[in-house]
């Protein structure tokens, strides 16, 4: 089975990349493909000619989505059309947000509930996902929440970075939802392919795909910088110096949803698999980004 997976270099495509080796499977980051000119993408597919499409390509810049609409839309919405329109065979699977909410429901989203977009960045990946369901091939397309990795641009990343240059951090405590580890999806989309590979496919369609529990920022932030403390690092800004800050007084130029959790029931169900607490993976997260600070100082 012949596999082409779009956005490499991103979380979540460099832990496909990472997961999906020994196999027929073609790899292409931004340097590979533009998927900013129209036509990219679409010739990649007919030339590579592959079974299932993976795009892990996307705008994740949500605040500068409000800026250059056009650009994130292009990424998330017409490249994604563009892609699903040139697969005459075979599988797409790609992924979009719990920004497709407007975080006013109480309890975890489900696959059902209409979307409300908040944000630029919300509405295209929304158009992304809407442009899938009309081509009307066979696709997978997962929603899924705060993505983190080590490597990357990311909230724990960021709070690491903060906390050796500031003395104080504040974060905001309003706003509930489950990290979610870039391995997590990795792995779910592993098991996915081999289901489709064994001839035994999942039904087409939209999944929740989230780590189990919950957290706001605030919480989240103090359990990053308590679990990079125990494991040596030297910060200025330790967990009992973030403080709480409510969404109204730390303004962004993007709003965000006060509730981004989604149920995985659905996805559970039919890849009959339990999710793992968020906390584990936060920390493994924490963990590398520190071996992989250390070891470049030491370089």
């Amino acid at each position: 089975m012949r596999v082409l997976l779009f956005g490499k270099d991103g979380q979540v495509g460099a832990a496909l990349s990472q997961l999906l080796t020994g196999g027929d499977v073609v790899a292409l980051g931004r340097s590979d493909v533009d998927l900013m000119q129209p036509g990219a993408a679409a010739g990649a597919i007919r030339q590579i000619r592959p079974d299932v499409v993976i795009n892990a390509a996307a705008w994740t810049a949500v605040d500068l989505a409000e800026s250059q609409p056009a650009a994130s839309h292009r990424i998330n919405a017409a490249a994604v059309a563009e892609m699903a329109g040139a697969i005459r065979a075979g599988w797409f699977i790609s992924y979009s947000t719990d920004y497709v909410f407007d975080g006013e429901k109480i309890g975890a989203y489900v696959e059902t509930d209409t979307p409300r977009p908040l944000n630029v960045y919300g509405h295209t990946k929304l158009w992304g996902e809407a442009a899938i369901a009309a081509v009307g091939r066979r696709h997978l397309v997962f929603r899924t929440s705060w993505v983190h990795a080590p490597n990357h641009a990311n909230f724990v990343t960021t709070i690491l970075r903060l906390a050796i240059e500031r003395d104080r951090l504040s974060v905001v405590d309003d706003q509930i939802g489950a990290p979610t580890s870039a391995a997590l999806v990795a792995q779910v989309t592993g098991r996915a392919l081999n289901r489709i590979a064994a001839g035994r496919p999942m039904e087409s369609g939209l999944y929740h795909l989230a780590a189990a529990g919950r957290t706001n920022w605030f919480d989240y932030a103090r359990l990053v910088l308590r679990c990079a403390y125990e494991n040596g690092a030297q910060l200025r800004c330790g967990e009992d110096s973030v403080m709480r800050t409510s969404s109204d007084q730390y303004r962004q130029l993007a709003r965000r949803p006060r509730n981004s959790q989604l149920s995985t029931a659905k996805l559970g169900a039919a890849l009959e698999i339990t999710f793992p607490d968020w906390r584990m993976a936060v920390m493994e997260t924490v963990r590398a980004s520190l071996s992989s600070e250390a070891a470049c100082l030491s370089a």
